[in-house]
């Protein structure tokens, strides 16, 4: 027993042989004497109920789970998670031992890598490490990804990126495709390729500039095999990159540009324009120092610099992924400082800018293939396809690409300046009109554009008002509204309208008339009308009668001037130069005619004329071609019987006129050429006639194909009768087996009907099963119930027979009772068993 004897809790135990006192810390105020304690230490005492989750003899140890306050001493309880640690017991600090992947005082987290905190721990984050934080969410295991990445384990590029790649911060990089698709991937075919620069033998064509743009000599050394700058002043100078590092390089987007710097000295100004990049319009800059880089000093060090957009590389100002891919794919020019204060040197060496080729090697995984939508094609769409043209072609491959505008007259078009390959007779950038000698609205339809009614080599118009088609820019010497006039100054007979057609001649008038004035010769003659510098004869190619000189002059003093010549008008007037005899003419020109008729009848006659006809018209014409040949020799013979006569006339007056000769001579030439003239023209209607004749045989040819062909399809269309009549065979047999075949139909529809109505009997039937499902699992639920009802009163007896072993028969009536009790519960139970089993 024990008993208190102090207020401090101390107690001490009685025992059979002696007294022993308890030290309980205290936390307890109770004791026992311990005889193995007392053997064991000297001391028998052995406390009971310790106070503050305390143990041990002396209340000197925490409980099992339980751990000593820090600085105090109280215990306080481990509280380890029962899933997340080793064990409930944890150390003096109350840190919990926990299981793989799981951290936590308590063990009650994951680690960070891992998630799904479970009886065997957490497990790894299945992360991909390209595209992710290697973090994932603790209780789904879903990995938080880079900004442009997307997927449960970040394993693949958001829509409109591409190339996963794990030195990118981003994770994937954003399709360019000249912003005409968001739809891209990585392109076979390129490997890893790179521009340098390490003055191993010269400059390699680098150049200096000073900072106001103008130029300045660079330093090539060949021991050091770099290049330098060396300044005067404050102002910075720039190291000016060649040829080979600008251009297009796209490809270098989201790469590297390295190179080797140092310099003379440590005092260096830095600024925010150390590396300049220029291109489309665009400009760029960073510090020496940004990205990482290092205070430049007197050892040559390496400077990398990333070609990317991200916040991450502090271009500036800040440009958009577009704007920098435009600026790389026009790049004019890169700048590199190369000095930093007054008097100072820059040296530059090894010089690299990272981009890609179609070439075998290490793949460049950074270049994109595009998937162009409708209207672009190539590999970043900078192309438009055919059908397509850009729609501001001052954008170059920027600019959208829209269909081509041909207003039905051509499907293509040149992409770049939109001008359509124009047909059905059209012209125009858009096929907006008609071409030259065709006439007509070409926006309103495929066949609009016709022919102009005009002499080849004209142009036609519609008049708004009227609708009527004139002609335009006629052939020279020509006006009207179909070119059938003579222009001005010109004579003929374009369009045969007073006899054989005549082209329109210009006047010959011998430079004797005004040339501003109007109607200076006769339109179908040519007899020239207003001769001037006293001057007559048809061409004005004499002086008036009274009048003597040279009328071919070159100067107007030389031509015809003075006193009449008395005497020799009378005479010389019979013999004024005319074209011909008028009557010989005349009969010339009805025969041409007569012959022109003629051969217009061999050509297109309505008649049809056989074989025979053709060939006796064809010599009647060649007969009429043969006697106007004659008439043209004829008129030749008389020309040359005037011509004596003339010569005899001149040698009467050779003494008093001698320039009256030379008129005569003219005359006897214009006589020759003019009978020239009408056999030129007998040739070329000879040449008609035998034209006529080789159409005439070619439309008989045409005409027998033409036969074979109707015969042709006369013999398809009987083919074609023939295999109607079987096809409505056919369906006459078709149409007999409709009643069977409806026959059928209905049985399918009544057996349909049958199995819907054994449907429902089986739905009816499942719910019945479900019903005594439900009602079986509320009997097994209470066949359990009673089942641990029966363990929980076994236990009860168990301990009472334990306690009351010496409590008499009482105690054992109660027994028995709870016995009977139990066999009643049995009972029951079977009962219960009986029903759930029927």
């Amino acid at each position: 027993m024990c008993f208190n004897t102090s207020n401090v809790l101390k107690c001490f135990c009685y025992s059979i042989l002696q007294y022993c006192s308890c030290d309980c810390n205290g936390k307890s105020s109770e004791c026992f004497f311990d005889a193995e304690l007392y053997r064991a230490s000297g001391h028998g005492g052995h406390c009971t109920n310790c106070a503050d989750s305390t143990d041990g003899p002396n209340c000197e140890r925490c409980l099992d789970h339980y751990h000593r306050e820090a600085g105090g001493s109280r215990c306080l309880p481990c509280s380890c998670n029962t899933v997340g640690s080793e064990s409930p017991q944890c150390d003096n600090r109350g840190v919990c031992a926990c299981k793989p992947g799981v951290t936590g005082e308590k063990c009650d987290r994951c680690q960070s890598g891992f998630h799904s905190l479970t009886e065997a721990g957490c497990r790894p984050c299945s992360c991909s490490p390209s595209g992710s934080t290697q973090e994932c969410d603790v209780n789904t295991g879903q990995c938080r990804c880079k900004d442009n990445v997307e997927g449960f384990s970040c394993d693949r590029c958001k829509l409109g990126f591409f190339n996963l790649d794990p030195s990118n911060p981003q994770g994937c990089t954003a399709c360019f495709c000249f912003q005409h698709s968001s739809v891209c991937d990585s392109a076979e075919g390129f490997s890893v390729h790179a521009v340098r620069s390490s003055f191993s033998r010269d400059d390699e064509q680098w150049t200096g500039q000073q900072r106001d743009g103008s130029s300045v000599s660079v330093q090539w050394s060949p021991s050091g095999q770099e290049v330098s700058l060396i300044s005067d002043d404050y102002f910075p100078m720039y190291f000016v990159a060649p040829e080979k590092f600008l251009g297009n390089q796209m490809l270098s987007y989201g790469q590297n540009l390295s190179l080797s710097f140092r310099v003379a000295r440590r005092d260096t100004r830095l600024s925010a324009e150390d590396l300049v990049l220029e291109g489309a319009g665009l400009r760029v800059a960073v510090p020496l120092i940004a990205q990482g880089n290092a205070y430049p000093n007197e050892n040559m060090q390496t400077y990398v610099f990333r070609l990317h957009d991200s916040t991450d590389y502090p271009w500036r100002p800040t440009i958009s992924h577009p704007d920098f891919q435009k600026l790389l794919h026009n790049l004019t020019a890169i700048k590199i400082r190369g000095t930093y204060s007054e008097k100072s040197a820059g040296y530059l060496d090894d010089v690299s800018l990272v981009t890609a080729r179609r070439a075998p090697g290490v793949p460049a995984h950074w270049v994109e293939r595009c998937t162009c939508p409708q209207g672009y094609q190539g590999q970043h769409c900078e192309q438009c396809t055919l059908g397509y043209r850009r729609a501001r072609p001052e954008l170059g491959a920027f600019s959208p690409c829209e269909p081509c505008n041909c207003n039905g007259h051509s499907e293509a078009c040149n992409p770049a300046t939109g001008a359509c390959d124009c047909r059905d007779n059209t012209a125009g950038l858009s096929c907006e009109r008609c071409k030259d000698g065709f006439y007509g609205d070409a926006t309103r339809g495929s066949s609009d554009c016709e022919p102009c009614p005009c002499p080849a080599g004209a142009t036609c118009a519609v008049v708004p008002s009227t609708r009527e088609v004139v002609c335009t820019n006629c052939p020279t010497g020509t006006t009207g509204k179909r070119c059938e006039l003579c222009d001005d100054g010109f004579f003929g007979d374009p369009l045969g309208q007073s006899g054989p057609v005549r082209s329109c001649r210009a006047c010959k008038c011998s430079d004797n008339i005004d040339p501003n004035a109007v109607g200076n010769c006769d339109r179908e003659t040519g007899e020239c009308l207003k001769c001037i510098y006293n001057t007559d004869g048809f061409f004005c190619d004499r002086c008036k009668d009274g009048f003597y000189g040279n009328a071919m002059a070159g100067s107007a003093a030389d031509k015809c001037n003075g006193k009449r010549v008395q005497g020799l008008t009378g005479s010389l007037s019979p013999f004024r130069i005319s074209p011909g005899p008028p009557f010989r003419v005349n009969q010339q020109r009805q025969k041409l005619q007569d012959l022109q008729t003629l051969i217009d009848q061999l050509g297109s006659g309505h008649d049809t004329v056989s074989d025979q006809a053709f060939e006796d018209r064809l010599k009647e014409a060649e007969k009429a071609i043969m006697e106007l040949l004659e008439e043209a020799r004829a008129s030749k013979g008389h020309g040359v019987t005037t011509e004596s006569k003339t010569n005899r006339l001149q040698n009467l007056f050779i003494n008093k006129k001698p320039i009256e000769a030379a008129g005569y001579r003219f005359y006897n030439l214009l006589i020759l050429f003019m009978i020239w003239s009408e056999q030129q023209t007998a040739d070329q209607l000879l040449a008609r006639a035998d034209a006529a004749k080789a159409l005439a045989e070619e439309a008989a040819k045409k005409g027998q194909s033409t036969f074979k062909e109707a015969e042709s399809i006369l013999e398809d269309l009987r083919d074609f009768d023939k295999r109607v009549n079987d096809n409505k065979t056919a369906a006459e047999d078709a149409l007999k087996k409709i009643p069977a075949i409806n026959a059928t139909i209905m049985a399918a529809n009544q057996k349909t009907k049958q199995a819907e109505a054994a449907l429902g009997n089986a739905a009816a039937d499942a719910r019945e099963a479900k019903s005594k499902a439900e009602e079986a699992e509320k009997i097994a639920g209470n066949v359990q119930k009673v089942q641990r009802e029966q363990r929980g009163t076994r236990n009860v007896i168990q301990i009472s027979q334990n306690m009351n072993k010496t409590s008499g028969t009482s105690s054992q009536g109660s027994a028995k009772t709870k016995e009977d009790e139990i066999q009643n519960k049995e009972q029951k139970l079977n009962a219960i068993k009986g029903l759930y089993t029927d």
